[in-house]
């Protein structure tokens, strides 16, 4: 990926295992706050979401594990938005450990939602301009192969 907006965080203790990794509920939880701190980037933060009823909320996401993460690591999490319409958004992560590692990816699709409804509304029109803008940083990138990934067991 090239440059993208990155969040980054340290493996807490409270976040290992049994087996003293970081538990695998633990990948979601970074990659949840690495959506908020996006989604603060792009005007979104949790001001915003009172003064202007307007959220976003997660349809669907998918995690893969590709590493170990051990106690105390310093991890990265960069941020590709894929696809987006009026009302969604289409966002790929990979999280990274201090070797630059990827441990995880994680794909994701947000819907705007409207809090006074509840139900899915467009992007208010600053927030539609920096998710346009963040689209142009992706036009000549490649897609990851972990992209549209689908579970399944393949028999022979």
């Amino acid at each position: 990926m090239s440059e993208h907006f990155t969040y980054n965080v340290t493996v807490q203790d409270a976040w290992l295992d049994h087996n003293q990794h970081m538990n695998d509920a633990e990948y979601n939880r970074v990659f949840s706050d690495a959506t908020d701190v996006w989604l603060a980037h792009l005007g979104l933060d949790t001001e915003t979401i009172s003064e202007i009823g307007y959220t976003v909320f997660t349809l669907e996401n998918h995690l893969i594990y590709k590493k170990e993460v051990p106690q105390k690591e310093q991890l990265s999490v960069k941020v590709r938005l894929v696809d987006y319409d009026a009302k969604r958004c289409h966002v790929f992560m990979e999280l990274s450990d201090s070797k630059e590692d990827i441990c995880a990816t994680y794909e994701v699709m947000l819907m705007g939602i409207d809090t006074t409804s509840g139900r899915p509304a467009p992007f208010p029109g600053n927030i539609m301009k920096k998710v346009e803008e963040e689209s142009k940083l992706e036009e000549s990138a490649e897609n990851p192969k972990e992209l549209g990934r689908q579970i399944g067991i393949k028999h022979k």
